[in-house]
Order: C-alpha cells, then sequence, then structure tokens
C-alpha cells in the first residue's frame, strides 16, 4: 500500500508541480567497437557524469577526469633479445562530453573534446533532433537503483554498425529521459546496455519539489554537423 502511494505522490508530483532531477550517471566499457579482445584497466575504467533534468530539459556532463595516454610497448623474444622493437599505444579518452536535450524544441546538442595520439585537440559539436527509436516493451524486470524498471530493446546504426539496445525504464518517474541520447519511453532510463560493449546505468538520483534550474544549451567547439553528417566524417576518415 506505501509503494502505491509513493507512485501516485511522484506522478502528480511531476504532472503538477516543477521538479528539479539530478543525477550521477557512470558508462562502464566491456569492449571496443569491432574489438572482440578483452580491454586494458586503463580502457575499463567508467567514464562518471553528472545529470540533470529541469523544465523538460536534460544536461549530462562528463566529470571525470580524463586524459589520453601513449604508452611505449617493446616488443622481443627471449631467443632473440638482440632484437627488439619500440611500439606505442594510444588510449584516446575524451575529457569533455555533453549531452543535452530540449523537448520543447526537439533539440538534440553534443559536444566532446578530446586528446589525439598527437596530443591536439580535436572538437565534436552536433546540432540535429533528438534521436527517436523503436521500442519493443517487455514484462521482464529489474531493480536499479533501488528502483524497479522494466525492459525496453531497440537496434540501431551507430557509423555503420548495427547494435542491439537494452533500456531499463522506472515508469514510478514519468518523463521520457535517458542517459546520452536514449529516450522515448513512459519513465526515466535508468540503466542502458549496448550490446555487450558498454553499461550506462544512474548510480544516484535526487527530486527536488517545486524548483526548476535553468539549464543552457552547450556552446559549440567546432562547425556544427548532423548526426549523420559526423557519422559520415567519422567513416570517411577510417
Amino acid at each position: 500500500m506505501k509503494n502505491i502511494l509513493y507512485i501516485l505522490l511522484l506522478i502528480y508530483s511531476f504532472s503538477s508541480h516543477a521538479q528539479t532531477i539530478k543525477g550521477i550517471i557512470t558508462t562502464n566499457p566491456k569492449k571496443s567497437i569491432g574489438d572482440e579482445t578483452v580491454l586494458s584497466d586503463k580502457a575499463k575504467k567508467p567514464f562518471i557524469y553528472s545529470y540533470i533534468y529541469s523544465n523538460k530539459i536534460s544536461l549530462q556532463e562528463l566529470i571525470s577526469e580524463e586524459t589520453t595516454t601513449i604508452d611505449t610497448i617493446i616488443v622481443h623474444h627471449d631467443e632473440h633479445k638482440e632484437l627488439k622493437m619500440e611500439t606505442t599505444k594510444a588510449l584516446i579518452r575524451p575529457f569533455k562530453t555533453i549531452h543535452f536535450k530540449d523537448y520543447k524544441s526537439n533539440t538534440y546538442r553534443f559536444e566532446s573534446s578530446r586528446k589525439n595520439r598527437y596530443l591536439d585537440t580535436e572538437n565534436t559539436s552536433i546540432i540535429d533532433k533528438i534521436p527517436s527509436y523503436d521500442w519493443v516493451l517487455s514484462k521482464d524486470t529489474l531493480i536499479v537503483t533501488g528502483y524497479i524498471c522494466k525492459k525496453a530493446t531497440t537496434d540501431r546504426t551507430l557509423f555503420g554498425r548495427r547494435q542491439h539496445i537494452t533500456a531499463w525504464y522506472c515508469d514510478e518517474i514519468p518523463i521520457n529521459d535517458g542517459p546520452m541520447a536514449f529516450n522515448g519511453l513512459p519513465g526515466l532510463i535508468l540503466q542502458i546496455e549496448i550490446g555487450e560493449m558498454n553499461v550506462i546505468k544512474f548510480e544516484q538520483l535526487k527530486f527536488f519539489k517545486d524548483e526548476t534550474v535553468q539549464i543552457k544549451e552547450p556552446k559549440n567547439e567546432a562547425p556544427l554537423l548532423s548526426i549523420n553528417e559526423y557519422q559520415l566524417q567519422v567513416m570517411n576518415k577510417n
């Protein structure tokens, strides 16, 4: 009975009052795109993001300190100790990542900055409509951060590769937002599984009743591209 009352109060609060949500999201890499090998400990280090939703606008921003590292590797064989070769391995991690969604204007913005293997800064700026997904709802449930979540699945194509997406959403929190660009379910998406590559999860959530926060659209650091233009640009480089 208490749970039912809590759900009704939460839904009423969202529909009748100003409401702000703040949270912490982690992204835990398992594999790289097209990589079937086990990731190094450095590459498996989770990304940590802040999250805020208010007045039908959300912002997810990288808050963990990330750097690009270049490791020197010595290749040799015990039977040929006189022969050895140095090579390098680069682990490129963005030091700035922002996902911005304005549901009132149907605007999605993405900003990213990183150092490449030559330690030059590369910026990415995207503007587009908020992506939509053809979700298939399921009766399966999972507890995420203390909330009962329902399952939904879809497929998407990213950089020419097809990915299977599993989402766990909580209809006790009746907003259709989620981590990164994901959205469109009858409740806040608290966990996303991108194939076997990544698990993206809310670790903490806090609600602020009768409060709104002004969330500003991020400033672009590079010429603005659509999502498709950016994907084509990346694929043409490879």
